[in-house]
C-alpha cells in the first residue's frame, strides 16, 4: 500500500527505525496546510494535515508499506486514538502522475501547541533528504520549537540522523 508521509515519516532514518519501506516519490497534496498542533503522547506538537484553500498545499514523501508493517506503523502513529486514516491524492512533483495514498489524519489538536526540537529536525531532515521545494524548507524551518525536557528522549532521537545531540539541542 502507498502511505504519504508529511511529518517525521518523511525521513528515511525515522521511518526505518520503525518500519521497512521503498521510497515511491516526493508529492504534493493540494488543497491543505501542515499544521503543528496534533498533541503528542509526550506533550509536544507533532505535524497534522488540514483543509485549506487552493492555493495552500502540503509536500511530502509516498512510501510503499508492506500490509504486515502497516500494522506497526498504525500502533506507532496511534491509528483510532490520536489519528484516524483517510485516502487522498497526490500528485508527484516529477512527472505530474497522480497517486491514491492513505495517510494520517490527527483527532487530538490544540491550539498553541509546538513540536520539540528533534521532532522538528526529522521532518526538516525528511524534507531536505527528499529535495522539497526551497520555500516549503524555509517555511518548516520557521516553526518555533521548544526543547524536550526528556534529554534521555532527545539524545534517543537524534542519534537516529548520526548527529551529536549536544551541538543540534536548540536546532
Amino acid at each position: 500500500m502507498l502511505c504519504f508521509a508529511y511529518g517525521s515519516n518523511m525521513s528515511t532514518q525515522r521511518l526505518a527505525a520503525r518500519i521497512p519501506a521503498r521510497f515511491v516519490t516526493t508529492a504534493l497534496l493540494p488543497a491543505y496546510r501542515l499544521a503543528f498542533h496534533q498533541q503528542g503522547g509526550d506533550g509536544s506538537g507533532k505535524c497534522d494535515i488540514v483543509t485549506a484553500s487552493e492555493q495552500s498545499a502540503v509536500y511530502g514523501v509516498v512510501w510503499e508499506v508492506a500490509s504486515h508493517h502497516k500494522v506497526t506503523l498504525d500502533r506507532y502513529e496511534g491509528l483510532n486514538a490520536a489519528y484516524d486514516e483517510t485516502w487522498l491524492t497526490v500528485t508527484d512533483l516529477v512527472g505530474d502522475e497522480q497517486f491514491e495514498v492513505q495517510a494520517y489524519v490527527g483527532k487530538l489538536t490544540t491550539t498553541g501547541m509546538q513540536p520539540y526540537t528533534w521532532y522538528k529536525h526529522h521532518v526538516l531532515a525528511g524534507a531536505r533528504e527528499h529535495g522539497l521545494p526551497t520555500t516549503y524548507v524555509r517555511a518548516l524551518e520557521q516553526i518555533d520549537a521548544r526543547i524536550d525536557p526528556d534529554t534521555e528522549r532527545h539524545a534517543r532521537e537524534m542519534v537516529l540522523h548520526g548527529l551529536d545531540e549536544l551541538l543540534v539541542r536548540g536546532a
